[in-house]
């Protein structure tokens, strides 16, 4: 149960915009030789502090990403937008099979933490629209459900 509590608030605050910026000096040496050893060509770095975290965004790869660190500079977890295109091919068959007729948005979460990684998409069609809860081999779980008008 305190796994899942914390997967849980690991993963808000890698979503969560209530943290503020501070110049990245305010970083611990621990933490930022933690960074630069784990994304060592990420480009335009910027910091934000909760109580327990310090969270980078920056670009790799063209793409933005997010990295979360504990106090004593260990990864806690990481989080990026990815084009629906590029989900695994196991999602996307499960997708397609148990939600035939619905729509997949063009943008998706992509949330890992412990070991774990998880996707997160909404998809519609003309009645509802949906918040799926993915893992890598193709595993669905509907996270939220709106009734469209």
């Amino acid at each position: 149960m305190k796994k899942l509590a914390t997967l849980l608030t690991a993963a808000m605050m890698l979503l969560c915009s209530f943290t503020f910026a501070f110049d990245s000096d305010n970083v611990n040496s621990t933490i930022k030789a933690a960074f630069s050893n784990d994304f060592s060509a990420a480009k335009n770095v910027t910091w934000k502090k909760t109580s327990d975290f310090y969270f980078a965004t920056f670009t790799l790869n063209n793409n933005e990403v997010n990295a979360a660190y504990n106090e004593d500079g260990e990864l806690v977890g990481t989080s990026r937008t990815l084009a629906a295109s590029l989900l695994p091919m196991d999602i996307s068959m499960q997708v397609a099979k148990k939600y035939e007729g619905y729509t997949v948005a063009k943008k998706v979460l992509e949330l890992s933490f412990e070991g774990t990684t998880r996707y997160y998409i909404t998809i519609m069609n003309e009645k509802y629209a949906m918040k799926l809860k993915c893992t890598a081999n193709g595993n669905l779980e509907v996270e939220k459900k709106i009734k469209r008008s």
